[in-house]
């Protein structure tokens, strides 16, 4: 008897590829996902592991852009743009200007807000329910402040988040270490968001993984998808490097930092940026935290992960080049050297150092939905830095919309049509 079930191909085994792929697994259908790599070191293994509904400012937003140009001047700051000649990156920027308004940013944070607590429900669930282990822990986000003008602006912040039903606290010194006693001593006060949760990214993408296959999904892996052809009636074709062709009943593009070449092959324009962030995980450190934090000046978030404590910050617009900038990882020893200061930087030269490549879209949100020209052709992906925080209300959004036609947290401004 022919199988009747519908088959969706997935390209990309990131955290949106697999977040996808569980919902439509869920739905009852065959999955195939294809990555070019072994799926084993992408963007979502080396990140801060952070589900945040703080998360309620794009990174497209009032005073990024001033901010940014100030970064450029030094060596060790967490931003950097390579002024180049090139038409995506040009088009990309001005984008993101237009993008950057007050009126957008406030548009913006109910839609984020909601997708992350959806998003949190979801991991809870996986969990919970499926008995998954990723050392999942919702006890609160701490932004630590080292001088009184970032203790202003974490103050307004935190107002924001307010007005937005998203609990928020401002503490003393004395408050902080009392939650934290391991917080870099120069602390003066920090914003406390009790919604916030952390995750060990690593052992999720493993595990999810592994309980993927277990329920029946495929993975392709070193097979990287060239192209895509849609039928009139609808079929889809994923056609490798290699000229091998597999057929489906829907595709979904999680293609991460290239996602935009696979949509430029279908007349489709979703602008992204590769944002290149680094980070560093100490093994069996001396001490650890109870809580993720970010050490605000220096914008490096640190994350307890299991009998480990990762640090990682940065965003780089450098195109695709995967090289290491020493002044940038640097910044980020530096900020371990204030927690930790039992190490020095040469035992910090010793580690490893993890880069990876954030697809970040041209106004901070998302692209997540239908492709208007085409019958079967989706996307998830321009997640910049909050692709742990969203995925998977994203996937769920996908389900939704192949299985019903409509989805519950749908919004105008994470449209993937928006920019044609």
């Amino acid at each position: 008897m022919q199988n009747s079930k519908k088959h969706a191909l997935i390209v990309g085994a990131g955290v949106s590829g697999l977040a996808t792929a569980y919902h439509l697994n869920q739905a009852g259908m065959d999955v195939t996902v294809f990555d070019k790599t072994d799926a084993t070191n992408n963007c979502s293994f080396g990140n801060a592991g952070l589900i945040a509904p703080r998360y309620i400012i794009p990174l497209a937003s009032p005073g990024v852009i001033s901010q940014g140009l100030g970064y450029m001047l030094k060596k060790e700051s967490p931003f950097y743009i390579h002024p180049r000649l090139n038409k995506d990156l040009i088009s990309w920027l001005w984008k993101f200007k237009k993008a950057a308004t007050a009126e957008r940013a406030k548009a913006a944070g109910p839609v984020l807000r909601d997708m992350i607590r959806r998003n949190q429900k979801i991991l809870e669930d996986l969990q919970e329910k499926d008995n998954l282990e990723f050392s999942y822990h919702k006890n609160g986000h701490l932004t630590l402040c080292e001088t009184t003008a970032t203790l202003e602006k974490e103050k307004k912040a935190a107002e924001r988040a307010e007005e937005l039903g998203v609990e928020a606290k401002i503490l003393s010194a004395e408050e902080v270490f009392k939650m934290e006693p391991n917080a870099p001593k120069n602390t003066i006060g920090a914003s406390f968001y009790p919604e916030d949760a952390h995750l060990h990214s690593n052992q999720l993408m493993i595990n999810l993984r592994q309980l993927l296959q277990e329920r029946g999904v495929q993975f392709k892996l070193h097979t990287e998808i060239k192209s895509i052809i849609e039928s009139s009636t609808g079929e889809v074709q994923a056609i490798s490097a290699a000229k091998e062709s597999f057929t489906g009943d829907y595709l979904v593009v999680c293609g991460g930092a290239w996602t935009a070449d696979l949509m430029k092959k279908l007349q489709v324009n979703v602008p992204i940026q590769a944002g290149k962030g680094y980070s560093i995980t100490l093994k069996n450190p001396p001490n650890s935290s109870r809580y993720n934090f970010t050490m605000e000046e220096k914008k490096v978030a640190v994350t307890p992960m299991g009998d480990a404590m990762r640090f990682a910050g940065t965003m780089e617009i450098v195109g695709r080049d995967m090289s290491i900038t020493a002044p940038k990882v640097n910044a980020i020893k530096k900020a371990i050297l204030e927690f930790f200061p039992e190490y020095s930087m040469e035992d910090l030269n010793k580690e490893d150092v993890w880069v990876g490549l954030r697809p970040c879209s041209a106004d901070g949100m998302p692209y997540i939905g239908k492709i208007n020209t085409r019958k079967n052709i989706y996307i998830s992906s321009g997640y910049s830095m909050v692709g742990m925080s969203l995925s998977f209300t994203a996937g769920e959004i996908i389900k939704e919309l192949i299985t019903t036609g409509k989805a519950t947290l749908l919004n105008p401004l994470i449209d993937p049509n928006r920019f044609n």
